[in-house]
């Protein structure tokens, strides 16, 4: 029967379609395709101008994997019922300056409704012109950043929280979100910088962690230029490069990064783009799935192995750097008492700062006490500690000179002996203190020393 029944069915349900096809052809559409591309031009022009303070665009030129021509770009937008627009930007190809400037926009009738910057606009165009990039290495004469300044807009919702818009040429997808009233423009695309700055340091000694899961983590490295390498953690960087470049925006106080794709990998369920910052986890979280986090890199963890590396390093504390105030005094004891020594040509010795090295050829830290003793030239006073990891704390403990080979140098006892500030200086950092990072664990280019036993007692290193 079955066999009988099914083709029965298929019969029956392709003459419905064709009876149906037949009888309202000419009823599909009320009005030609003209009208309703009018339609849905003048609809998509009255959304673009009805946002009050315009778009956050954001743009990638093309779907290259490597700066600049896949590096995102901030671009803000404000579109006028006179057909003029205002974009904004603040970012290389307007030398890290705020450039604003004023053109023609229209939505035009192409296949589709496209939103075309039809007169040339500095910051607009500065992605599509065929011109050399001056601050890049190669020759793109012809080429220029390669990206589109026509846009088919793709997707549009009445309550106009979004517009996708996808390139004519390059067919990436570039979404544009509103701006709050009130916003100045420069402001926010400074406050962005900063941001991104701030969490993707170029200066950073550490990348972070994409984290899937507690058996799914991925390194994600050198983010500052918008495209970092993201790769399973524990495996080569090079084997497994993979390229994601993305975008910081900012949605009220509130930080957004989103992937120009959806990262995707066949263990999970569901994709990532976006993720929202949380300031008081300092990690971000899953727009969709806030069990996808991204953090930064454990500030012990990062100071345990930048102090197991081979060769020396250098955190660089000077007397000028963030401290308490109780540190503070210290200090000052230092620079009043090394003021009060004398040149042999009777010229005061000053105190520039201490500095804090990793010593591994006896494998112990130095504080350097850095001074000049009457002359243009500085000079160091040495004084080695050796140091226990337990958790987040380190015990440095103070090694006399004499004592083994990670004592000392004789040679600085002189200056121990002769001032008493030097003494009290190397006996409170023989302590135990708390390693935190002094603004967020993405960028440990910073670390900060608390004491144990005094939350009073703290100071700042810089690597």
């Amino acid at each position: 029967m079955k066999k009988i029944y099914v083709p029965l069915i298929i019969s029956a349900v392709t003459a419905l379609t064709l009876t149906g096809c037949a009888g309202e052809e000419d009823d599909i559409f009320d009005k030609t395709a003209a009208e309703r591309l009018n339609e849905s031009s003048s609809k998509y022009s009255a959304r673009l101008e009805a946002q009050p303070n315009g778009w956050a665009m954001q743009y990638y030129p093309t779907y290259s994997d490597m700066s600049p021509q896949g590096s995102g770009y901030l671009i803000l937008m404000d579109f006028n019922p006179d057909n003029s627009v205002k974009v904004a930007m603040n970012n290389r190809f307007s030398n890290n300056q705020y450039w604003t400037d004023t053109s023609v926009w229209e939505v035009i009738k192409d296949n589709g409704p496209v939103l075309s910057f039809n007169s040339y606009n500095t910051c607009m165009h500065a992605f599509s012109d065929p011109e050399d990039i001056t601050w890049t290495a190669d020759n793109e004469q012809s080429e220029g950043c390669g990206g589109d300044y026509e846009f088919i807009i793709v997707d549009a919702p009445e309550d106009a929280s979004y517009m996708m818009l996808k390139g004519k040429k390059r067919n990436t997808y570039n979404l544009l979100t509103p701006i709050e009233e009130g916003v100045d423009y420069e402001q926010y695309l400074t406050d962005v910088n900063a941001f991104h700055n701030k969490i993707f340091s170029a200066s950073a000694p550490t990348g972070c962690y994409l984290c899937f899961g507690p058996d799914s983590i991925y390194n994600m490295e050198d983010g500052n230029d918008g495209v970092p390498n993201i790769y399973p953690k524990g495996t080569d960087s090079i084997a497994n490069e993979s390229f994601h470049p993305f975008l910081i925006t900012k949605r009220g106080n509130d930080y957004y990064l989103r992937f120009r794709d959806a990262f995707k990998r066949d263990f999970m369920e569901g994709t990532l783009q976006e993720l929202k910052y949380d300031s008081i986890q300092d990690c971000f979280f899953g727009t969709d799935n806030p069990d996808f986090v991204m953090i930064g890199y454990p500030a012990e963890q990062f100071f345990q192995e930048y102090s197991d590396a081979k060769g020396d390093h250098k955190f660089d504390f000077n007397v000028d750097n963030e401290m308490s105030d109780k540190f503070q005094t210290y200090i000052t004891s230092l620079v009043d008492d090394f003021s009060s020594m004398k040149s042999k040509k009777n010229k005061a010795y000053s105190f520039l700062g201490l500095r804090f090295t990793w010593n591994a050829k006896n494998e112990s830290f130095q504080w350097n006490l850095r001074y000049t003793p009457g002359t243009s030239s500085a000079t160091l006073a040495g004084y080695n500690y050796t140091y226990e990891m337990d958790g987040n704390r380190v015990k440095f403990t103070y090694v006399a000179p004499g004592v083994d080979a990670k004592g000392s140098d004789a040679a600085t006892t002189n200056i121990r002996n002769a001032l008493p500030s030097v003494v009290t200086i190397t006996e409170l950092l023989s302590q135990e203190f708390t390693i935190t990072p002094a603004n967020t664990n993405f960028n440990l280019s910073k670390l900060k020393f608390t004491a144990v036993n005094d939350p009073e007692l703290w100071f700042i290193v810089t690597i």
